[in-house]
């Protein structure tokens, strides 16, 4: 299991970039890109205490989604449907323990019950059913 979780943890570090395409000067890439958390729940969310900030990134390649939750990476497998339909799978992730860890359980939760999207090239957001917007997040150049 350590193993795993280390792999994952490598995986996620590795993954970490940014894909731009000709859409427009300034849009980027729904997969490949690092996607900065700045909303979660309805509320503004900044660098967490550490200095890092909380981001996922989708691998096209592998259909592996990545990233870290604020004390611990994650990992896991995500699936892109007809719709802006969006399905995150088998998320697992390092076990460190940390202060304050609320952002970072309701990110994973948030994660976890997501099942559609809106991404305009710079921000994406991450939604369930017709609810607000579970998490939004802005493109990291």
């Amino acid at each position: 299991m350590k193993k795993i979780v280390l792999a994952l943890v490598t995986f996620a570090f590795i993954t970490v970039g940014c894909n731009s395409y000709k859409k427009a000067d300034t849009a980027v890439a729904l997969e490949g890109t690092k996607w900065k958390l700045t909303e979660l729940m309805g509320k503004p969310v900044t660098t967490t205490k550490n200095g890092k900030d909380i981001y996922l990134q989708l691998n096209k390649e592998d259909h592996r989604v990545s990233g870290f939750s604020g004390c611990n990476g994650f990992g896991g497998t995500y699936e892109l449907k007809e719709g802006s339909r969006i399905s995150l799978s088998h998320l697992m992730g390092t076990l460190m323990a940390c202060e304050d860890m609320t952002t970072e359980s309701e990110f994973l939760k948030a994660l976890q019950t997501v099942d559609n999207y809106n991404h305009n090239g710079k921000t994406l957001q991450l939604n369930r059913a017709r609810m607000a917007p579970l998490a939004k997040f802005e493109a990291v150049k």
